[in-house]
């Protein structure tokens, strides 16, 4: 039989006190029984699961965790995070919008009609109205002025001022609006007005410094014959300066080129500059020729105009001179002269007659000859249309190599007509004087000199080039002086000789 095994309670209690878990042994029996080592066991056991010690202490873990009561933690960590970003956020749109709300009446104000019209009047130094005020910002943002009038029947249709993103916030920052480039659209200005707009230009550079451009798309100047057409004008502030000093002036289609650069009086009641840059130009008054070039500089102001020099040059030769147009009680006056020492006699029948662009020019012509002019300008009249109207240049014209093709006058004196006296006359010596005008060329005075030859008269050549006049050649010799009275017909080009 198996011996009896007794488990104390002092034995139970000394295994409890060890810390072991009630799991990690295995009891054989819950009452005292009798147990012999040396008889074969009861039962057989194949398979024993023994947690080991690292198992028992998770399991007695857990179990004390969920013995205590439960709890749920309610906030996080990354809750916490995207609050304070959310409430950063609206902070920073609420600052936004106060200060949009703080600014925005004062600038509305500032692009309002009544705030540019302040703005400009103060700084043109005149008053001047404006009708409506638009903002646009497509194709590019910009402020558009509708109807600006001034005084004097002044009126600007619109005016697009432009400007860019950062002149914006800078225009948010200061409560004020900063202009970029300002294009004023096609207009029509009379010279009173004009003169008006080119007064208040030094003003103007009161205006924000960001305007740097004033530009006129296309202006005309319907009573202004000087300057007819249609024009780009384009003010600008100085390299490195704040004030407006200058004003480009350039020709819109036509031919030829035509550049004015005119500087305003620096003080109330001066004088304006310009100078004038041209080519393959047609000036608005005198000859209808195209000059290959042209410049010229003076001075100007409401009731005067004077040309201290100017040039223009065509494949003729060269005329230089000054010129006076001003106004007095009894109305305008042209006073001038106009000079060269190489006015190519050939070539100036050869333009004339054959301009560019025809489609042959004459081989020959019936004068030739270098001709030194020294002319007079002058002229009056009620305007100044007028005056260029009635204007003429007079004076002694002296032609060295004078060659008359066609006529032999010597042989005509001696044979008492030109019939048959077809050839060639040169002259040593060939003076006259001129007197050109709107209605064309009168030759007075001629005398020519060659030898025994002696030739005198005058001559008409009237605007379609047509030749009026009569000459008289004699030739002196030991037997007297046999000469002949010639009657000039034809035109310029093809001189009649009857």
């Amino acid at each position: 039989m198996a011996k009896t095994t007794d488990r104390t309670s002092a034995e139970s209690s000394r295994n409890k006190r060890s810390g072991e878990s009630k799991h990690s042994h295995v009891e054989f029996g819950t009452t005292r029984s009798r147990w012999d080592r040396d008889d074969g066991a009861d039962f057989a056991i194949t398979t024993v699961n023994v947690p080991d010690r690292l198992d028992a202490q998770e399991v007695r873990a857990r179990a004390y965790a969920d013995s205590g009561p439960p709890s749920v933690r309610r906030f996080h960590r990354i809750d916490i995070r995207r609050a304070v970003g959310w409430l950063l956020a609206a902070a920073v749109l609420a600052a936004v919008a106060w200060g949009v709300t703080r600014l925005a009446g004062p600038l509305r104000e500032a692009i309002s009609p009544r705030g540019v019209e302040a703005q400009i009047s103060q700084a043109l130094g005149m008053p001047v109205s404006v009708r409506s005020t638009e903002l646009r910002l497509l194709p590019s943002p910009r402020l558009v002025l509708i109807d600006m009038i001034g005084p004097g029947g002044l009126r600007l249709p619109e005016i697009a001022v432009n400007f860019n993103w950062r002149d914006a916030v800078h225009g948010l920052q200061t409560s004020s609006w900063v202009f970029g480039e300002a294009r004023v659209a096609p207009v029509e200005l009379t010279g009173e007005q004009a003169l008006r707009l080119l007064q208040s230009v030094r003003r103007a550079s009161q205006l924000s410094a960001a305007v740097s451009t004033v530009r006129f798309e296309s202006v005309a100047f319907p009573d202004l014959v000087l300057l007819p057409g249609r024009y780009e004008a384009v003010v600008r502030r100085g390299v490195g300066q704040r004030s407006f000093d200058a004003v480009g002036v350039k020709r819109l289609g036509g031919a030829g080129q035509l550049e004015l650069e005119i500087r305003p009086a620096e003080v109330a009641g001066g004088d304006a500059t310009f100078r004038l840059f041209a080519s393959q130009w047609v000036a608005g008054f005198g000859p209808a020729i195209a000059w290959n070039e042209a410049t010229a500089q003076g001075e100007f102001r409401a009731s005067q105009l004077r040309i201290d020099s100017f040039s223009v040059g065509a494949r003729f030769g060269n005329l230089n001179g000054t010129a006076l147009l001003a106004q007095d009680a009894g109305g305008w006056r042209l006073a001038g002269n106009v000079r060269s020492s190489d006015v190519s006699v050939e070539e100036l029948i050869r333009l004339l007659t054959a301009p560019p662009g025809a489609d042959s020019a004459p081989a020959t012509t019936p004068f030739r000859g270098t001709a030194k002019i020294d002319l007079a300008l002058a002229g009056t009249g009620a305007t100044v249309a007028d005056v260029l109207q009635r204007a003429t240049a007079a004076g002694p014209v002296s032609i060295s190599g004078a060659m008359v093709t066609g006529m032999n006058l010597g042989l005509a004196a001696t044979q008492g007509g030109p019939r048959g006296a077809g050839g060639v006359t040169r002259l040593t010596d060939l003076d006259l004087d001129v007197l050109g005008s709107a209605d064309g060329l009168a030759v007075r005075s001629v005398a020519g000199r060659a030898g025994g030859l002696r030739v005198q008269g005058g001559l008409v050549v009237d605007r379609q080039l047509q030749l009026h006049g009569s000459i008289r050649a004699e030739v002196a010799s030991p037997r007297g002086v046999a000469g002949t009275d010639i009657r000039l017909g034809g035109s310029v080009g093809a001189p009649r000789y009857q």
